[in-house]
Parts: C-alpha cells; structure tokens; sequence
C-alpha cells in the first residue's frame, strides 16, 4: 500500500479548493473582473496560499485549463474508442455535452476565454481547443476529407455543441441531456 504524505494531500486539497473557488468566481464575474482577494475569501484561505501554489493570476487560470483539458481527454478517449465516422462525432458531441453537464462553471470560463488571444493562458486554452478538436479532425482526413475542410468541420461540429449546450445550461437547465443531445445531433445531421 502507497503512504500519502499528509502535507502533499493538504497542498492538493488546498489547490482543488482554490480552483473550485476560482472556477466558480471566473464562471460568475469574468477572468479580469476577479481579483485574488476574491478568491481567497471564497476559498476560505489566506492570499499568500494562492500564490503558493499557483505563483498568479495567471498560473491559476492555467491551471483550470489544464484541468479541463485533462477531463476533455479522458472522456473523448473512452467516447469515442473504437468508433469512426458519424458515430464518432455523435459520441464527441455527447461526450462535450456530459463534461459541460458535469461542470458547468469551468465550461462558461472555458468556452469565453475561447477568442481572448492576448491573454498569458493563450497556449493553455489553444491547447484545449486542438484536443476538442484532434480526434474528429483524424477522423474526418481518414475518410477523405482535405485538412483545411477537414478542421472546419471539426470546429463546426464543437462549436455548435458548445453553444447548444451553454444554452442549455443557462437558460434552459430544465431540459433533459438527451434532449440536448437530440436537438444537437439532429442539427448536425448525425443521427
């Protein structure tokens, strides 16, 4: 049996809770608008913790991204395995839609930060954009179809999720997934 460190837990637990915080915070009044002080009163914690662990701002937002990243492709890997063509897409679809279910906070940062080029996190959220992206672009070049073409139809597809589901989620959270990812689907003609 592996012994964790009880400050290693801590440290982590204290970053998952800054980032909690942050999330929510960032989904609520934007990236610019909150300050680390409002972090820090959300996260029950002193200011100097989140520069301990994140060193600013900036590290901090990187940090989500990365996270988000992470969860992006666990979940595209294990929707999308052993598929190809329009079932691929469907699963891409359902598998975004389930990850802005599962956090909605992170997705609304995630998502307006998208076409913020200036900002120091730019590689983060290009990174996460290129996953969103990768596997239906693979995909789509597979069967036929040029690079350039190929990249627009994957964006298409992704944005059009992203958008669906962002309104699903902030103006009609009474509607069922399935529903959602129905109305998607139709619209993409993938069913």
């Amino acid at each position: 049996m592996v012994k964790v460190d009880g400050r290693v837990a801590r440290r982590q637990g204290t970053r998952d809770s800054i980032m909690a915080a942050a999330t929510e915070l960032f989904a609520a009044r934007g990236v610019t608008s909150t300050s680390i002080d409002d972090i820090a009163e959300a996260a029950g914690i002193a200011k100097g913790s989140i520069y301990y662990n994140f060193e600013s701002k900036a590290g901090l937002v990187e940090a989500i991204m990365d996270r988000s990243s992470e969860l992006l492709t666990a979940a595209l890997s294990d929707a999308t395995q052993g598929r190809s063509g329009p079932q691929l897409q469907a699963a891409v679809v359902r598998a975004l839609l389930a990850l802005l279910q599962a956090h909605p906070a992170t997705a609304q940062v995630m998502v307006t930060e998208l076409f913020r080029t200036e900002r120091s996190w730019r590689e983060a959220i290009q990174n996460w954009r290129a996953l969103a992206l990768a596997t239906l672009i693979s995909d789509l070049e597979a069967s036929g179809v040029d690079r350039g073409h190929a990249r627009l139809r994957a964006a298409a597809i992704v944005g059009a999720t992203l958008t669906a589901g962002l309104e699903w989620l902030v103006f009609r959270p009474e509607m069922a997934a399935d529903e959602v990812s129905a109305a998607v689907l139709e619209t993409l003609r993938l069913t």
